[in-house]
């Protein structure tokens, strides 16, 4: 490759910023973290935030010093920062920042290599000394009113992506429009916290990238540009124009790479930085982290951790209020879509518990069962939500059911299976079904509508009806595993069978996803813009080219087509089952 010298990428979590320095062979040359309780105690924050009841803040002061932190820690372990050529990377999504009126100049006039960011900028560069989190709960009445504003919850996920939620950037700022006024009108500027970061590294306010916008409830992604009645609603008494500004008027595009500016004279008097040191875009975590691998149109990342996470590249925007679809930060007309399961490995360790008869904590049983092909469970179907269940909507709740596969009629609900091995195949048999059908609209290509007389049924999952064809016969390119459970054979092998994935089904472990994900934009965005490749190599061409393979385990299924097929019978009656829960 013809990138020289190293590639930044940090990432401002809620409980860590942590840098990464890769080469332009994309191997990691440089870790260095900073822990916010461990290193910067004096914030008294537990894990990273403060909690009072539903609100949960971050101080902007501690995020400050841990970036002055995390660059002497590069310098101290002897790292030359000077043959760094680009920097980018990701943030917590959703947190705003509140800079005060003047905190422009303040940045501009950022050069006291003998002080710190926190003696230069904080508190007087900020209206607000913390910013919300991710964690927030306490915005539910200006949720309700930004929905009723848009026409409805599904009406907003249509415009912005996702429908109102509380974390939203959105309701967060229209909280504190109405209840800290003072706070509100001396604010210059409202950052992401991608954007912060952003402007800091440059020393100047930037625009709000792209991607990480559309977790804002407040951008319009077929418009690309900020919807002007939910401007209004949000800012309330004083006025859309106002909000406008204060969001610097646009956002920063993802259809190329842009250039925010070279690295700040602060950063190169104290830290030996090249004055060259180019600065792009940060985005959110999620989205940094579909850019960790190499990830095109209609291959699906599956995280399989407490939860389960389907994160996907598409080029189909198809909204719904029961997930979210960012733009892409990478890849010019494709997007990012998000699905969020609550129940994931808890829901199969009940089931193991159970199956263990609570002796035991070993996965022996449970894997043996998953994989038994003599095992039969057709006929049988079942959810488990020991958690109230984000998609479909639905309360804690267990059900299961037998079902007649000629007519995928519901037969009847039982307390429990013949024994409790079916259990085990069939939860992971049912989420993995779960993720195929609601990835299934989002996925691009043709439908086969032959050979099955239930082609035209319509079935109905969450928001859509759609006939059963499309549910049936559309499959992803490649499946991508990360997470704890993905160590776990046996339910990787049953994700990877129902899925069906075209092109291959591959497991990795991803520690640093949304670091690295930053540095690989780093430089592929360097490259291109100092024209070393060409402009026709695309983010996901670039990264499937170089990205190093030997990370990569092919997960091997046998007569993978078939038994893809054969979960085609449980699509109908899985609709009708969560019907029966709402």
């Amino acid at each position: 490759m013809q990138g020289e010298g190293y590639y930044l990428g940090l990432d401002l979590s809620t409980q860590q910023l942590k840098c990464l320095a890769i080469d332009g062979d994309m191997q990691i040359k440089h870790t260095e973290v900073v822990d916010f309780d461990r290193d910067l105690p004096h914030y008294n924050t537990h894990k990273g935030v403060y909690s009072h009841g539903d609100v949960v803040e971050c101080p902007v002061g501690m995020w400050l010093e841990a970036i002055d932190l995390v660059f002497e820690k590069y310098k101290g372990a002897g790292f030359d920062l000077s043959q760094v050529k680009a920097i980018s990377g990701s943030c917590q999504q959703h947190g705003s920042v509140y800079w005060k009126t003047g905190a422009g100049d303040l940045l501009q006039h950022l050069n006291d290599a003998n002080g710190n960011l926190v003696d230069q900028l904080y508190p007087d560069g900020f209206s607000r000394k913390t910013a919300p989190n991710w964690q927030d709960h306490s915005t539910g009445k200006q949720c309700t009113q930004i929905e009723k504003k848009a026409g409805g919850p599904e009406k907003l996920a249509e415009i912005t992506g996702s429908r109102a939620h509380f974390r939203f950037t959105g309701p967060q700022i229209m909280k504190i429009a109405e209840n800290e006024e003072d706070n509100y009108k001396n604010t210059e500027t409202i950052s992401l916290v991608s954007s912060f970061l952003t402007s800091i590294l440059c020393a100047k306010l930037v625009p709000i990238e792209e991607a990480d916008a559309c977790g804002m409830n407040i951008y319009d992604i077929k418009a690309k540009g900020y919807d002007d009645s939910l401007l209004d609603v949000i800012s309330g008494k004083f006025g859309k124009e106002d909000l406008l500004k204060k969001l610097s008027g646009s956002v920063t595009k993802c259809n190329s790479p842009q250039l925010m500016g070279n690295i700040a004279n602060y950063f190169v008097s104290k830290y030996g930085f090249d004055s060259e040191c180019a600065i792009y875009p940060f985005t959110g975590d999620n989205l940094a982290t579909i850019c960790s691998l190499p990830l095109e149109k209609n291959d699906i990342l599956v995280s399989l951790g407490t939860s389960t996470t389907i994160l996907m590249v598409t080029d189909q925007y198809h909204p719904s209020p029961n997930y979210h679809l960012f733009t892409h930060p990478a890849i010019a007309n494709c997007y990012m879509a998000m699905i969020c399961y609550c129940n994931g490995s808890l829901a199969r360790e009940k089931v193991r518990d159970s199956l263990n008869e609570n002796q035991s904590t070993s996965w022996t049983n449970f894997d043996e069962a998953v994989l038994d092909e003599s095992l039969d469970t057709s006929g049988e179907l079942a959810v488990y939500f020991p958690l109230g269940e984000i998609v479909p909507s639905v309360d804690a709740i267990t059900k299961r059911v037998l079902y007649d596969p000629k007519n995928c009629e519901i037969v009847k609900y039982v307390d429990k299976f013949d024994n409790n091995r079916h259990d085990a195949k069939i939860i992971v048999e049912s989420q993995a079904l779960s993720a195929r059908v609601r990835v299934a609209p989002l996925l691009s290509g043709t439908v086969d509508e032959s050979n099955d007389e239930k082609s035209e049924t319509m079935v109905h999952f969450d928001y859509d009806s759609m006939k059963f064809s499309e549910y049936s016969s559309k499959r992803p390119n490649r499946v991508y595993f990360v997470g704890g459970a993905s160590k776990n054979d046996a339910i990787v092998k049953k994700f990877s069978e129902v899925l069906g994935a075209k092109n291959g089904n591959f497991r990795l472990e991803t520690p640093n996803s949304c670091a690295l994900g930053g540095c690989f934009k780093a430089l592929w965005s360097d490259l291109w813009k100092k024209k070393k490749i060409d402009e026709k190599v695309t983010f996901d061409s670039f990264l499937n080219r170089y990205f190093p393979t030997d990370e990569l385990e092919e997960i091997k299924v046998d007569d993978i087509t078939k038994k893809w097929e054969a979960y085609k019978d449980k699509i109908i009656p899985l609709s009708k089952l969560e019907e029966e829960l709402k």
